[in-house]
């Protein structure tokens, strides 16, 4: 073997290593810890709620002529819009609860159309309802609209998606609460849908 064959088969033995792991040591590390990695893998889909009363064109319920969204809100009632479908109902029950703090309340009820669906609404806020109030939001609201006959609700709020309710008005002396909700929900199979344009007016008693 001639020295200049010999010269360069040993710069390649020693070199070409060194070479290699330089470039693995500038690779990008996709490995992640102490957390769960379906949510890496998960792709992410823009929300449709970002433009929901434009985009949300299904009418998922039948026609109901006990709802008419031009009605104004009465007390003990409810309604709210999903897509071209307009909701209502009555409330059947209503008060504080945890406790004697007045910072939590609940009402619940049974649609005009269908004595089976109605929704439940847990609402938790910052704030005692132990005066006159006005325009607070709710740090949390669980909302369900739930179906008798069927082993699942149709629609329910989950952590990670947004759903505001706000308390537009408190009375103290008569204990008449009216307010607005929207945001994502979950159906039974997963998906998400947008509830829009919510309205209630209970008494917590």
């Amino acid at each position: 073997m001639k020295f200049s064959s010999l010269y360069y088969f040993l710069a390649i033995f020693f070199f070409l290593p060194t070479l290699l792991l330089q470039n693995s040591g500038c690779a990008k590390e996709y490995s992640y810890e102490g957390g769960d990695t379906t949510a890496i893998i998960t792709p992410i889909i823009p929300a449709k709620d970002s433009i929901p009363l434009l985009t949300d064109t299904t009418n998922d319920f039948p026609l109901c002529k006990m709802c008419d969204a031009a009605a104004p809100l009465t007390l003990g009632t409810w309604n709210f819009r999903k897509g071209k479908s307009y909701l209502c109902g009555s409330v059947s029950n209503s008060g504080f609860f945890s406790g004697n703090t007045k910072m939590n309340f609940t009402f619940f009820g049974p649609s005009s159309c269908s004595v089976d669906t109605g929704i439940v609404m847990s609402v938790f806020l910052p704030v005692p309802l132990d005066q006159d109030r006005s325009n607070i939001k709710a740090m949390r609201t669980a909302f369900y609209f739930y179906d008798n006959t069927a082993p699942k609700d149709i629609f329910i709020t989950q952590p990670e998606k947004d759903f505001t309710l706000t308390l537009q008005s408190f009375d103290l002396a008569t204990g008449i609460a009216t307010g607005i909700f929207s945001g994502t929900v979950f159906k039974a199979n997963g998906d998400t849908a947008f509830i829009a344009a919510g309205r209630y007016k209970v008494l917590i008693k």
